[in-house]
């Protein structure tokens, strides 16, 4: 192991290690994966990724190591890197990507890459690190918890090892209209796993299971990014897909999407992301910051799963989002009760608050398709449309060339929705003069956190986004969760 004294008196401006970068690389269950299995598990996961970062990074950088579960690379010639978003999520996955098997076990390792700023003094780089450093999270030392941690791990691992082996695949499955069925809003991408041969399954498991791992983002990084490759080849559909709340953080793997939607803008328009409840969101300014993302290149937003729990309405507020769909399970309860009926219309209603367009989940039969119409619902989604199907839908947008239903029922709402937040902010005891302030106020720092993430390696290598776009960045150079 190169163990850095490498870069501890580097310090003269000629030194041609001005081309050198330090990455800081946080294992954030390092001490769950000790808790779980045991100590020596966890040393081996440590080991091997210092292995890869150094593998990653070529043969002149070297490893400072900080502390159990984190550790500084210090990496020289990252000018090859076009940016500091090629250069994080290159490091994130050829560090974290793939299980790591030891004893009979196999576990993947959830980590932060920090592209730490080059100009600072050598001697302060890892005190600077240690301080940043995120907090992990305590284990809990019990036994159940162990047992569902290592299950949970076991789904993790077996989902990434079909991803590696070229056995994910997204199914289709249309959103139709309540009263006019051959009307298709748009078509959901759902993930399927197939194992030893068999029948693609639904990944629902193993999707929460790496939810709750800390581990998902990759994953809805690999489905978005799959996603947009299937819409340059089928310019006449509308598609949405899955992230986990967990991943509406504008990071590193996020900045690569959406520059690939920027140079693809008729792409963008036709791409929704589904934000699932089944997580809680993070916080307020990490959620708007991503939507805003999305939104600067055309994408649409829609909560899924609404109703579960998982986020508040003040949470889910800061989605804004373009569509709201309501968890199955209400449409069962509302079949024979009730009180679940009530239940279900108050969700139509408040989902109508939160966005344009209102989605009832689970529609199986026609009874079901009458009672979400009675209670308020426009469109619907079930197997009474069709099944889940990896073959090829019908396209969006018959030969009379008219648009996607998404983006002709949106742009209507959308303009209605505008008119009644703007009375709303008029009418409300908030002074103009306060929610001037609110705007400017964000914006500027939207602008100063943008700037300064776009020189974290100024003259090493080319900032991720232009100053222009400052909206876009947020703060994206700075950590990768």
């Amino acid at each position: 192991m190169r163990e850095c004294s490498i870069a501890a008196n580097r310090d003269d401006p000629q030194d041609p290690a001005a081309d050198t970068v330090f990455l800081l690389v946080i294992i954030n269950n390092f001490d769950k994966l000790a808790a779980a299995y045991d100590q020596s598990l966890a040393s081996v996961v440590s080991d091997v990724l210092h292995r890869r970062a150094l593998s990653f990074c070529g043969e002149s950088a070297g490893i400072v190591r900080l502390a159990a579960g984190r550790f500084v690379i210090v990496m020289r010639w990252a000018s090859r890197f076009t940016n500091v978003a090629s250069l994080a999520d290159g490091a994130t996955a050829a560090i974290g990507g793939e299980p790591i098997r030891f004893a009979g076990a196999a576990v993947l390792a959830a980590i932060s890459v920090r592209v730490l700023p080059p100009k600072l003094v050598r001697s302060d780089v890892f005190g600077n690190a240690a301080s940043s450093s995120r907090i992990v999270e305590p284990a809990r030392e019990d036994a159940a918890w162990s047992l569902q941690y290592r299950a949970d791990m076991a789904a993790a691992v077996a989902t990434i090892d079909a991803l590696c082996e070229g056995c994910l695949s997204l199914a289709w499955q249309p959103i139709c209209h309540a009263s006019q069925p051959e009307r298709v809003l748009y078509w959901e991408r759902l993930l399927r796993v197939s194992i030893e041969d068999g029948p693609a399954q639904s990944a629902g498991v193993s999707i929460l299971a790496m939810e709750r791992l800390g581990l998902i983002r990759r994953m809805d990084h690999w489905v978005v990014n799959r996603v947009i490759s299937e819409l340059r080849s089928t310019p006449e559909i509308c598609v949405g897909c899955n992230i986990s709340a967990r991943s509406a953080v504008l990071d590193h793997g996020w900045v690569s999407v959406i520059a690939r939607l920027r140079q693809n803008p008729d792409v963008a328009s036709r791409l929704i992301v589904e934000v699932t409840e089944t997580a809680r969101l993070p916080p307020k300014v990490m959620v708007r910051a991503f939507v805003d993302a999305l939104r600067s290149v055309g994408c649409r937003i829609a909560v899924d799963d609404f109703g579960t729990g998982n986020g508040c309405r003040k949470a889910l507020t800061s989605l804004r989002p373009d569509f709201v769909k309501i968890d199955a399970t209400f449409l069962q309860r509302a079949r024979n009760d009730q009180i679940g009926r009530t239940r279900l219309s108050q969700l139509v209603r408040s989902a109508a608050r939160l966005g344009s367009i209102v989605v009832v989940e689970g529609v199986e039969t026609l009874p079901d398709a009458h009672l979400a119409q009675e209670v308020g619902a426009g469109w619907l989604q079930g197997y009474l449309f069709g099944e889940p199907s990896c073959a090829l839908p019908r396209s969006n947008c018959p030969g009379d060339n008219k648009c996607c239903e998404a983006l002709a029922a949106t742009d209507h709402d959308v303009v209605v929705a505008m008119e009644d937040r703007r009375r709303s902010a008029l009418g409300s005891s908030i002074g103009f003069r306060s929610i001037w302030g609110r705007i400017v106020g964000s914006n500027v720092m939207s602008l100063t956190l943008a700037f300064l993430a776009g020189q974290l390696v100024s003259g090493q290598i080319q900032p991720v986004l232009d100053f222009p776009r400052a909206l876009l960045a947020g703060g994206v150079g700075c950590c990768f969760a």
